[in-house]
């Protein structure tokens, strides 16, 4: 498994044989159970009850659906790519189909500011047809998609800027001075 900056634990499911977007999330369902011990049913109602608030289709042939899980102590991720494209409507419901999915279960624990900028920062990072192709020329090789993995979290981390908590204001302007003044 390699070490990310940015990206979650992700896990691989290549190269993936199914028809249909409700297939493709039980199969990356059926993954993510087996490694995080949620249940499937629980993991696969999370990404259709996402899904059904608009498409997470990002790119021509990508999708990036996603779910918050309570049950989760960290997030993860599969990437899923297909020997064929599922269709996979986009928001403005025109016919698209999608052949790599990159599923991401977020764990509560993790800071949603840091979570949206990373999907963000995906997404973006999607949609450029060389990285999305170069996944697809690779599609057997699960060695090869990780090493594109490895280049995609330092593409985020170069760009990535973390979220800082923020201070607690001191009611007392005086014990504010003072925990400023040595650093506090």
């Amino acid at each position: 498994m390699a070490q990310f900056k940015i990206l979650p634990n992700t896990y691989i499911l290549s190269p993936l044989i199914c028809f249909s977007r409700k297939r493709l999330f039980e199969e990356i369902s059926t993954l993510a159970a087996a490694i995080t011990g949620v249940s499937e049913r629980t993991l696969l109602s999370a990404l259709n009850e996402r899904e059904a608030m608009g498409s997470t289709a990002c790119a021509k042939g990508v999708c990036i659906p996603h779910a918050v899980i309570p049950e989760l102590k960290q997030s993860i991720a599969v990437l899923a790519i297909l020997q064929t494209e599922v269709p996979f409507n986009s928001v403005d419901s025109d016919p698209q189909g999608v052949d790599v999915a990159l599923a991401f279960f977020l764990s509560p624990n993790d800071k949603y500011e840091d979570c949206a900028q990373m999907m963000r920062m995906v997404s973006r990072e999607l949609n450029n047809p060389d990285l999305a192709n170069s996944l697809r020329r690779v599609w057997q090789d699960n060695g090869k998609l990780m090493l594109l993995m490895l280049k995609l979290d330092n593409l985020l981390f170069a760009n990535f800027t973390p979220t800082t908590p923020q201070k607690e204001q001191s009611t007392n302007p005086i014990v504010q001075f003072i925990t400023e003044a040595i650093g506090g």
